[in-house]
């Protein structure tokens, strides 16, 4: 009779605590649409999956990009460093203060 009040009594509190979590998950959910209607800032938890969803569909284009080497350019060359001439370097900075 003893185990089977003790197994009674934290059954009710597994109900007890999991019944809490749904009430608290129920009001962050109606206060995140309140705020969201009033601020027009979405929840975090919509941001965050909306960010996950966008890295993993561009992993999933970047994979595919990369198991296809006929979608690059096929020019091997390297430029490592473009010549120019400077032309009126006095010109085109600023007057030094000479003390």
């Amino acid at each position: 009779m003893g185990q089977f009040l003790i197994k009674l009594f934290v059954a009710i509190l597994g109900l007890v605590l999991l019944l809490g979590m749904l009430l608290f998950l129920l009001i962050y959910v109606v206060w995140a649409a309140l705020r969201w209607l009033v601020t027009g800032q979405k929840p975090q938890v919509a941001v965050v999956w909306q960010q996950y969803s966008t890295m993993r569909k561009n992993f999933r284009q970047r994979s595919s990009a990369s198991s296809n080497p006929n979608r690059y350019s096929t020019d091997d060359s390297v430029v490592d460093v473009e010549v120019r001439e400077l032309k009126d370097l006095d010109q085109r900075l600023p007057p030094m203060n000479k003390r």
